[in-house]
C-alpha cells in the first residue's frame, strides 16, 4: 500500500513537472549544409541549429536588446545552453546534411546568466493583440476599413499568428462588421474597441493608420486602447502598390511586437499584494473560482486567510499593473470592488 502510495505521489510530480514547463525553451530548426564530408557539414549544422535554437528561445524570452546580447556569444559559448537535442527527420550525402531537429535548451541555465547580466525575463504568458488597419489616401479622406480599396487590410490578411506574442489582423467576419467601421475606428470609439476585445478574446486592439506619404512610402499612426502612441514611417515608392504595403505590415508587425515585449517586461518587475473578499452560496463555487484565479498568466500566488460561512478571504499574489488584472478578470466574469484596505470579488 505504501509503495503503490509514493509511485502516485511520483507520477504526480512528473505530471505537474511537465505541465509547468516553459514551452518558449523548445524549438524546431532546420538546417541544411553542404561542406567538404558530411561529417563537417553535420558538425557545421549542429552548430546553426545551437545558434538558431537560442536566439530563437532569446527572442521569445526577453527584450530586442537583451535578445541582441544573447546572439553575440560564440558558438563555444551557446553550446552550454543546450540540454537536449532529438532528430526529427534526417538526411545526408557525401557532402550534405539536412536535418529537422527538435532543441531544448537548459532554462536555469539560461535563466541564471540572464540574472547575472542584467538582461530581463519576459514573464510567461501570451499576449493576443488585435489590429484594425485603416487606410486613406490623403489625410482628409474618409477612412476605409471593410472597403475593397483598403489595400492595407488585405496586407494584414495575409499575417501567420504565431509565438506569445500574437499580432491577429481584424478579420472580416459578421460580427466585427457590424461592431466597428473606419470612422469608429480613427476616432477611437471606446465602446466598439472595447467590444472588439471581447468579442476576439484580445489583451489589447490596436487602430493602424496608414496614409500615404507624397509619392514615397506610408506614414502609419498606430494607437491602441490601452494608450499606447506610435508613428511609424516605411519608405518605399507608391507605385510599387501591394509590395509597399507588405513592407509595411512586416515593419509594423515588429515593432508592435518589441514594443508588447518591453512592456510585457515592465509589467513582470512590479509585483503586488491585495486582501481579497468573496462570497459564495456553495463550497464548490469556491473552488471553481480559487482554480479560475490560480489560471490567470499574471496570479503568482492565491494564500486563503480564513475560509468558512460562505465566505473567502485571501491575498493574491500578481504581477503587472492592476488595470491588467481587473481586464483579465473581466474576461473570467469577475470584477472587483475596492473597499479602502481590502477587495471583494463579485461574479456577473
Amino acid at each position: 500500500m505504501f509503495r503503490c502510495g509514493l509511485l502516485l505521489l511520483l507520477a504526480m510530480l512528473l505530471w505537474n513537472g511537465q505541465a509547468f514547463a516553459d514551452e518558449r525553451y523548445a524549438v524546431e530548426v532546420s538546417v541544411d549544409v553542404t561542406d567538404s564530408s558530411a561529417a563537417v557539414a553535420q558538425q557545421r549544422a549542429m552548430n546553426e541549429a545551437y545558434r538558431a535554437a537560442v536566439v530563437t528561445v532569446a527572442r521569445k524570452v526577453t527584450t530586442p536588446e537583451g535578445a541582441a546580447k544573447i546572439a553575440a556569444m560564440t558558438n563555444e559559448q551557446l553550446v552550454n545552453f543546450i540540454k537536449e537535442v532529438s532528430v526529427i527527420e534526417e538526411k545526408r550525402s557525401a557532402v550534405r546534411y539536412m536535418a529537422k531537429l527538435k532543441v531544448v535548451l537548459n532554462e536555469e541555465m539560461l535563466r541564471e546568466y540572464m540574472k547575472e547580466r542584467d538582461i530581463p525575463v519576459m514573464k510567461n504568458m501570451s499576449h493576443k493583440v488585435l489590429v484594425v488597419p485603416v487606410f486613406r489616401e490623403f489625410s482628409s479622406d474618409a477612412p476605409m476599413l471593410w472597403e475593397s480599396a483598403n489595400l492595407w487590410r488585405q496586407a494584414w490578411d495575409k499575417v501567420g499568428v504565431a509565438g506569445m506574442i500574437k499580432i491577429v489582423p481584424l478579420s472580416s467576419s459578421g460580427f466585427n462588421y457590424a461592431v466597428i467601421d473606419g470612422n469608429k475606428a480613427l476616432a477611437m470609439d471606446g465602446e466598439a474597441l472595447d467590444k472588439l476585445m471581447r468579442l476576439n478574446g484580445a489583451d489589447d486592439v490596436y487602430v493602424l493608420d496608414a496614409i500615404y506619404d507624397g509619392i514615397e512610402g506610408l506614414t502609419v499612426k498606430a494607437t491602441s486602447y490601452s494608450g499606447d502612441r506610435k508613428t511609424i514611417k516605411v519608405s518605399g515608392p507608391r507605385s510599387s502598390g501591394m509590395e509597399l504595403f507588405d513592407k509595411a505590415v512586416a515593419e509594423v508587425k515588429t515593432e508592435l511586437e518589441n514594443r508588447i515585449a518591453k512592456q510585457s517586461v515592465a509589467e513582470a518587475s512590479m509585483e503586488d499584494v491585495i486582501v481579497v473578499l468573496y462570497n459564495f452560496a456553495q463550497l464548490s463555487d469556491w473552488v471553481m473560482t480559487e482554480n479560475t484565479l490560480k489560471e490567470i498568466p499574471i496570479v503568482n500566488n492565491l494564500e486563503v486567510q480564513a475560509l468558512g460561512a460562505g465566505k473567502a478571504q485571501f491575498k493574491l499574489v500578481f504581477n503587472g499593473s492592476m488595470e491588467k488584472l481587473i481586464q483579465l478578470l473581466s474576461e473570467k466574469s469577475y470584477r472587483l470592488v475596492e473597499h479602502g484596505s481590502y477587495y471583494s470579488l463579485e461574479r456577473y
